[in-house]
C-alpha cells in the first residue's frame, strides 16, 4: 500500500495478518472498556444512529475481523433500527471477496469510495493507486451485492485541472449513480512539491461555484459546504459532527467528543501503534475540556457549515451566546455574508467562500 502525501490522517503502509489480529483485539477491548467507563460516569448513549469505519483504508481489514468488531460493539451499545453504517474503501481494494464478506458477515449498509478524480494525470499528481477502471469495477461489484447507497469523494483545485477537467470528473461521477458526493478543495502544506502550483483562491472559488451549479442541476442538493446528496441521503455521520452531537472514536488516532455541563470534552487516541497497543484503552490518553470561548468557536464553525445554518435560540440555550454581540454581525448582514431566515443564522453562498473568516469574527 501507499500513503498519499496530501493526506493528514493516520495510516500505515505495512501490515500483515498478525497486525490485523492484534489491531482487532485491541479495538474490541477499547469498545468494551469505553462502555464500562461511560457507565461508571453515568453517561448514557442513546441507540447509535451512525457508525463510520474510516481513516486509511479499512476495506483492507478481512471480513471476519470486521464481524468480530461488530459483534463486540453490538454487545455494549444498542443500534437504532435503521442505523447508518458506513465503511470507507479505495476502489482498488473492492473485489468479489470483499463485497461478499461485507454483505454476509457485517451490517455495513453504506460505502464511501475515495475516487478523487477520473483523470489519470490528476490521479498521478495525487499519488493515487486506483485508475478509472478500478472505480467502474468497484461500483459494479458493490451494486451487484446490494450496496446501492454509496458516496464518492472528489477533489477540486488540483494543479492543471481547470474548469473543463472538473466538469468531466463531475459528469462521470454523477453517471455512476452515487447517492452522495463529497467535493473537497485540495489543501497542501508549504513544502509539498505541488504547493506552489496550486490554483489561486479566486480560481478555486470559481471551480467550487462551477461544481455547485453542476451538482445542483444533476439533482444533488448541497447541505454543507463540501457535501451534496440526493434528498434523503444526507450523511447522518457528518450531520452528527456539524450538529454538535456526541461521538465515540475507537482505534488508533480516533477522536471522541462529548458535550457535558456546557463544554466540549475531547479525546484523541494515540497514533503511535506501540503506545496504542500498550496504554490503558479508556479514557487514556484522557479527556480535555474546552474553555467556553473554545466551545462556542467550535460550535459556530461546525454548525454554520450546514446550508440550513444554526437555530439562534437553540444555540443560545445550549451555549449561552448571542451572535448579535459580535462587533461585525451587522456589517456581515449588510455585506451579504450571512442572513437570518426562520430563526436561523445562515451563511450566504458568498459567505461560504469566506467561512473561516466569518466564523472567527462571529464567535466570542
Amino acid at each position: 500500500m501507499h500513503r498519499c502525501s496530501y493526506c493528514d490522517f493516520f495510516s500505515l503502509t505495512g501490515f500483515n495478518d498478525d497486525l490485523f489480529a492484534a489491531l482487532t483485539d485491541r479495538i474490541c477491548r477499547e469498545i468494551t472498556e469505553s462502555a464500562d467507563y461511560l457507565k461508571e460516569k453515568q453517561i448514557t448513549f442513546a441507540a447509535l444512529r451512525s457508525i463510520f469505519l474510516g481513516g486509511g483504508t479499512p476495506s483492507l481489514l478481512p471480513g471476519a475481523r470486521l464481524r468480530a468488531i461488530f459483534e463486540v460493539l453490538s454487545r455494549h451499545y444498542a443500534f437504532e433500527k435503521n442505523v447508518e453504517i458506513t465503511l470507507e474503501a479505495n476502489p482498488e481494494t473492492v473485489n468479489d471477496t470483499f463485497c461478499e464478506d461485507l454483505r454476509t458477515l457485517t451490517p455495513v449498509n453504506r460505502i464511501s469510495l475515495g475516487v478523487q478524480s477520473f483523470d489519470l494525470e490528476n490521479l498521478k499528481k495525487l499519488e493515487r493507486l486506483a485508475n478509472p477502471l478500478h472505480v467502474y469495477s468497484a461500483i459494479k461489484r458493490l451494486t451487484a451485492n446490494g450496496f446501492t447507497n454509496f458516496n464518492m469523494d472528489l477533489i477540486f483545485g488540483i494543479p492543471g485541472q481547470g474548469r473543463k477537467g472538473l466538469l468531466e470528473d463531475l459528469k462521470k461521477t454523477v453517471d455512476h449513480g452515487p447517492k452522495h458526493i463529497s467535493f473537497y478543495n485540495l489543501t497542501l502544506k508549504p513544502g509539498h512539491p505541488l504547493f506552489k502550483k496550486l490554483p489561486s483562491d479566486d480560481e478555486c472559488a470559481e471551480l467550487y461555484e462551477c461544481g455547485i451549479d453542476f451538482l445542483n442541476g444533476a439533482g444533488f442538493l448541497q447541505y454543507e459546504i463540501s457535501n451534496f446528496s440526493i434528498p434523503g441521503f444526507e450523511s447522518r455521520h457528518n450531520l452528527l459532527y456539524w450538529d454538535g452531537g456526541d461521538f465515540l472514536g475507537i482505534g488508533p488516532s480516533a477522536a471522541s467528543r462529548f458535550f457535558w455541563n456546557g463544554r466540549f470534552f475531547h479525546r484523541k487516541q494515540y497514533s503511535d501503534l506501540d503506545k496504542y497497543f500498550t496504554c490503558p484503552t479508556f479514557p487514556a490518553p484522557g479527556l480535555e475540556e474546552t474553555t467556553w470561548n473554545q466551545t462556542v468557536l467550535e460550535a459556530t464553525f461546525l454548525e454554520l457549515r450546514k446550508n440550513s445554518g444554526l437555530h439562534e435560540q437553540d444555540f443560545y440555550r445550549r451555549y449561552g451566546y448571542e451572535f448579535t454581540q459580535a462587533p461585525k454581525f451587522e456589517s456581515f448582514l449588510k455585506e451579504g455574508l450571512i442572513e437570518r431566515k426562520d430563526s436561523h443564522l445562515i451563511l450566504t453562498p458568498r459567505g461560504r467562500l469566506l467561512a473561516d473568516m466569518v466564523t472567527r469574527e462571529l464567535a466570542p
